[in-house]
């Protein structure tokens, strides 16, 4: 303490000098500013009875959006617990800037993702425009066995009989049709399968992220105090070392 209070002044100077340059770095350093919003990647049911597929893994989702936006200062995390979705940070020099550069991404990466969605959705629509036509085609078949069975009933009984044994095999084939038709459009439909998108806004700052004045200017005062002190011990060691040779010679 003795040290300490010898060499208030060497102390009150390292302190007050770190102060200062804390000040000017917090002052003179450009401030940054961070929007993010959430997005839940899109997927596609393949089956009912299988799980759906993601139209992009997270991890590599996270890595290309680092790479082919990281020079916009964009970057992307996936939440601990969560399997499909993923936060988006977009930096910029100004609120403004920030949520206009995070959209431009997000633009990006639903375009990106609605052609990968139509894609996978492409096989499974044309099967049900498929079922679509047979189902037309096989109402109209059952309507003419029908209208046919009501017109020869009466004078060709065994043809009828004959003919309403295959009305209740179309019947059966209908049905068929219409059950898969509506397992396949239950496979197609939310949330079994649906697009990426936007969970909620984009969350546009109020404030910087960077600096953080408060914390510089801590940080520099606590610097400040231990440098000077360490300053203090080290040039009262030199003052004895000067002292103990000044003595012997």
């Amino acid at each position: 303490w003795q040290i300490l209070a010898r060499r208030k002044a060497l102390i009150l100077a390292c302190f007050i000098l770190c102060l200062a340059g804390g000040a000017a770095f917090a002052v003179l350093t450009s401030p940054v500013y961070e929007a993010s919003a959430t997005v839940r990647i899109g997927q596609i049911a393949l089956s009912t009875e299988s799980d759906a597929q993601l139209l992009e893994p997270p991890p590599e989702f996270a890595a290309r959006i680092s790479s082919q936006h990281g020079a916009n200062r964009t970057s992307a995390s996936t939440p601990k617990g969560t399997t499909s979705t993923v936060i988006l940070v977009a930096q910029g020099s100004s609120a403004p800037d920030a949520s206009e550069s995070l959209r431009t991404v997000i633009e990006s990466i639903k375009k990106d993702h609605d052609a990968l969605y139509e894609q996978g959705l492409k096989p499974t629509r044309e099967h049900l425009e498929r079922l679509d036509t047979q189902a037309h085609q096989l109402q109209r078949q059952l309507a003419d066995i029908t209208q046919l069975i009501e017109e020869i009933k009466t004078e060709q009984p065994v043809q009828a009989s004959l003919l309403m044994q295959e009305r209740s095999q179309l019947t059966n084939v209908i049905n068929h049709k219409d059950t898969e038709r509506l397992r396949l459009s239950q496979q197609v439909a939310p949330p079994q399968t649906r697009p990426t998108e936007l969970i909620g806004e984009i969350t546009a700052p109020t404030k910087p992220s960077k600096p953080k004045k408060a914390l510089v200017l801590a940080l520099a005062a606590v610097l400040g105090m231990m440098g000077g002190v360490m300053l203090a011990f080290v040039a009262e060691f030199i003052a004895k070392a000067e002292a103990n040779a000044t003595a012997k010679t």
